[in-house]
């Protein structure tokens, strides 16, 4: 993940990277979801969740508290409403909500489907104080746009984290998506309705989907398909106006790896705001093993624009290698719910940092000067922070205070560590 600041030019700042046991449904069916695009009710839309049978009596339901990359706890289940469990003839059964993201249904071999409606998350960031930060955050925008990271839409089972998922997705028939999630084809579909498929859960939430008006192109980097996918409300910008520049930095950073490849295809989903009371505020961008979702003001002149995509999305691309690939045992096992964090915060975003930056001046996209101006930033920026905090430490903690203010310095000293 990688926040950033704009100063824009008529001066407003804007701050912003198991085996199954007898409790599962018998068999390994999908579990299949559903989300409706198209009756959009009061900014909402409705969630259908279909676990297939249950054999324990109670069931937990959870949306994630915390997704990996954020090293935040956002909650997302305040933005769910009107949660019901309706068993097979269509009855609601008892449910009893255990905590903000969490929910116990009774009667559980009865349970036929849940039934929920989301709320998005730009509605109401400029409302309250800790915002969540807009690359992972959701928007609905009835016939317009809807930037899904499923983790805000489609929660999970507690012994069910390994099943499969089917998940389809009715939307307007002028909204195309853009996703790297596997697309299932049929011959007799519905034009309104997409579906997907996924291993297990971590594989929903880690593949954000922008439906919106087609506006994407794609180029070949060896054998990487990388597509940019660009939501521009007032039609400022069109993908293939930003692809030169983002398929040199991409087509440079591929040869700086060299053999080390974690996808065949990438997709770069990129979300400009209208800095709108109702739209996102936090800027930057948020990695995934085979994407990442960047936010921008649409009012960045097109300079700019390039070249914040150039820093933001080398320095997600770069995740692939850690902590996407090299990473802790918290990592691997990421609880959404308890979360339990890794101590090697400084090196997953301090060495991609680093790299980030040592990658432009090797292959020429910068000069020797910019790259040690950028590093002697790094060195003031870090001086705002506690140079005595241990970094580790730090990392382990940094859901809470005093740790949780010094995240940011995993950018700066923490890119001096890795430089070092």
């Amino acid at each position: 993940m990688k926040k950033t600041v704009y100063l824009l030019l008529f001066g407003l700042v804007v701050t912003s990277c198991s085996s199954l046991k007898n409790t599962t449904t018998q068999g390994k069916s999908p579990i299949r979801a559903s989300i409706d695009l198209v009756n959009v009710l009061e900014d909402k839309v409705k969630v259908t969740i279909d676990p297939g049978v249950f054999v324990d009596e109670e069931v937990y339901f959870s949306i994630p508290k915390i997704i990996p990359g954020t090293y935040s706890e956002d909650n997302y289940g305040k933005y769910l409403e009107d949660f019901n469990a309706l068993d097979y003839e269509g009855k609601p059964l008892e449910v009893t909500r255990k905590d903000e993201n969490s929910w116990i249904i009774s009667s559980g071999s009865k349970l036929d489907k849940i039934v929920y409606y989301v709320n998005d998350t730009y509605d109401t960031e400029t409302e309250i104080s800790d915002p969540i930060f807009s690359p992972a955050g959701t928007n609905i925008l009835k016939d317009e746009n809807y930037l899904l990271n499923l983790h805000g839409f489609i929660g999970y089972f507690s012994e069910l984290k390994e099943v499969p998922y089917e998940l389809k997705i009715e939307a307007p028939i002028d909204l195309k998506p853009s996703t790297s999630l596997r697309q299932i084809v049929s011959g007799a579909a519905d034009p309104n309705t997409s579906v997907f498929f996924a291993d297990r859960y971590f594989e929903v939430i880690d593949n954000p989907i922008l439906f919106a008006k087609p506006n994407s192109t794609s180029f070949q980097i060896n054998d990487i398909k990388v597509t940019l996918s660009v939501y521009s409300p007032n039609d400022v910008y069109k993908a293939v106006d930003l692809s030169e520049k983002m398929e040199t930095m991409m087509r440079a950073q591929k040869t700086f790896l060299g053999e080390i490849d974690g996808t065949k295809q990438y997709t770069v989903i990129l979300y400009l705001s209208t800095l709108e009371p109702t739209d996102a505020i936090g800027f930057g961008a948020l990695e995934h093993h085979t994407s990442t979702v960047v936010v921008l003001p649409e009012q960045l002149p097109k300079e700019s624009m390039e070249e914040s995509m150039v820093d933001v999305v080398s320095h997600e691309f770069f995740h692939i290698v850690t902590p996407l690939n090299v990473h802790s045992r918290e990592i691997q096992y990421f609880d959404f719910n308890q979360p339990k964090m890794s101590q090697h915060l400084w090196m997953y975003e301090g060495a991609t940092e680093y790299f980030a930056n040592l990658f432009q001046v090797q292959q020429g996209l910068i000069d020797e000067s910019a790259f040690y101006d950028r590093m002697l930033n790094k060195i003031s920026n870090s001086k705002g922070y506690d140079d005595e905090m241990s970094f580790t430490t730090m990392s382990k903690n940094v859901l809470i205070s005093p740790y949780k203010k010094n995240y940011n310095n995993v950018y700066e000293k923490g890119a001096l560590i890795n430089m070092a």
